[in-house]
């Protein structure tokens, strides 16, 4: 005699079934095998995903902060016991990407080089601020690459992308009137109204501060050389005179700040720090100018005897002697690198500079101050380490699809579709009831896994190539899931 179940059709007797009470996991957990749980956690797919999320945290995290902790003031300043020195960071020429950059170039990847060059500096200027600890932070011009070309406008809006990028800190002295020829101009060819709309927004491009017992000179040479204005040249030829009229024996130790470096012979080595040529190249041309003029420069070093010079501009690191007064004094010049990846150097850098005076003047003959060149990460060396990644991914993933299919086929059994779920690869749920939801989203995959698009890019279920795909989409959604929040998570 049949029983009371089995008089009902299945349908309805298992959609009519009351479902047994779920046991809670933690009840589960003494029924299943150690050696099953190993099996389906360390898969080939979930070890590339392991791999990609510490390749990435290392590219977009890790390698910036390590880079920026080997700097650390501790490790390389060499002051007295008890010294309590004030420290200055120097950036030189971040020069944010515009459309004067690269003329004619895609607009698509206009968009994606100032997306990654902002982003970089972005990230770096946050470990310097928050890693370093700084006194003071001065920029050394060419904040912009058009800013000297651009309608008001235009201006305020990269004006307002320049201040995302690099963004104020509370309790933080941080300087931008340092004014580069890309910002204003250079000598004759000065922009008056760039000039007035960089100083209304940055203050004054000449200028004293007192850090850390030290005179810091900030001097528009741009400015200086021009000579047909006098609106242009006449303000910071006026404070030139005044520092030079107030100079006595009790005048602090001066540090020139100068966009443009100072005038050197040619073929002047720059040193072991430097990528390209060893020498500073000495040319002119329209709105550019390499040193300042010779005349110019010998009259600062004679007037002010500053202790040292720190310029940009070259976008290249080079240090040089300056003698002058027959040989009898000297001053170092440091030309710091660009902070920005996109200024022709592999490896961008910042400026270090450690000031300690425990006078009132100038009179001690012990070294002041103490510099060091931090070095960045190359982004080309990030992208290159991605790039051996995702070559390994499609090394290992291509051999795991290669024992699938062929294990497959030896024993007739058809690949597993990675679109279908994990129940209707190993049993039959034509009598099992879902919720709306999930049914819904199932009936979506099964169309997408129908269309012959798809299809096409896929392979078909039981194929060579579906088995690679499988893997491959599987690692790609993690790691482009995790790339995608490192990258947009501090976007600017």
């Amino acid at each position: 005699m049949p029983t009371y179940e089995a008089s009902y059709p299945p349908n309805l007797y298992r959609a009519s079934r009351p479902r047994a009470r779920r046991r809670l996991p933690s009840l589960q957990i003494r029924n299943i095998k150690l050696g099953y749980v190993f099996k389906q956690l360390f898969t080939l797919v979930n070890i590339l995903r392991l791999v990609w999320v510490f390749v990435l945290w290392w590219g977009e995290r890790g390698v910036f902060e390590r880079s920026i902790r080997a700097c650390q003031w501790n490790s390389w300043e060499h002051w007295p016991e008890g010294a309590t020195p004030e420290r200055v960071v120097l950036i030189a020429d971040p020069q944010l990407v515009d459309d004067n950059t690269y003329p004619g170039r895609n607009s698509l990847f206009l968009g994606l080089t100032e997306f990654y060059v902002d982003n970089y500096m972005h990230r770096a200027w946050q470990y310097v601020e928050t890693i370093l600890s700084s006194d003071a932070t001065i920029f050394l011009g060419d904040l912009f690459d058009g800013g000297r070309r651009w309608d008001h406008d235009t201006w305020v809006e990269e004006y307002k992308r320049f201040m995302r990028v690099f963004p104020t800190y509370p309790g933080k002295l941080t300087l931008f009137e340092v004014a580069g020829n890309h910002d204003i101009g250079l000598g004759d060819s000065i922009v008056v109204d760039a000039l007035q709309r960089f100083t209304a927004y940055f203050g004054q491009p000449s200028r004293e501060i007192e850090i850390g017992n030290h005179s810091i000179v900030i001097l528009d040479t741009d400015s200086m050389m021009n000579t047909n204005n006098a609106d242009i040249y006449g303000p910071p030829r006026a404070f030139f005179d005044a520092l030079v009229k107030g100079t006595d024996e009790n005048t602090l130790p001066r540090i020139v700040l100068s966009h443009i470096p100072f005038y050197r012979p040619p073929d002047t080595p720059c040193g072991p720090k430097r990528e390209g040529k060893p020498a500073l190249p000495i040319s002119r041309g329209y709105q550019y100018q390499t040193v300042v003029d010779s005349e110019l420069s010998l009259e600062i070093l004679e007037k002010l005897h500053p202790v040292a010079i720190f310029s940009g501009d070259d976008h290249d690191a080079c240090r040089h002697i300056h003698t002058y007064n027959d040989a009898a004094r000297a001053t170092v010049e440091f030309t710091v690198k660009s902070f920005s990846i996109a200024m022709g150097v592999s490896y961008p850098a910042f400026e270090m500079v450690s000031l300690w005076n425990p006078g009132e003047t100038a009179k001690t003959r012990e070294p002041t101050f103490q510099t060091k060149l931090c070095i960045l990460p190359s982004q080309f060396d990030i992208f290159r380490q991605y790039f051996k990644v995702l070559v390994l991914t499609f090394v290992l993933a291509f051999v795991g699809a290669t024992r699938t299919w062929r294990k497959s086929k030896k024993y007739g059994k058809p690949g597993l579709d990675y679109l279908a779920s994990d129940k209707d690869k190993g049993e039959n749920n034509a009598y099992r009831t879902y919720p709306m939801s999930r049914r819904v989203l199932q009936v979506y995959f099964q169309r997408v896994q129908r269309n012959k698009w798809v299809l096409r890019a896929l392979g078909r279920p039981g194929t060579l190539k579906r088995e690679l795909m499988d893997r491959l989409v599987r690692v790609g959604i993690v790691a482009g899931g995790v790339y995608l929040w490192l990258l947009f998570r501090d976007v600017v």
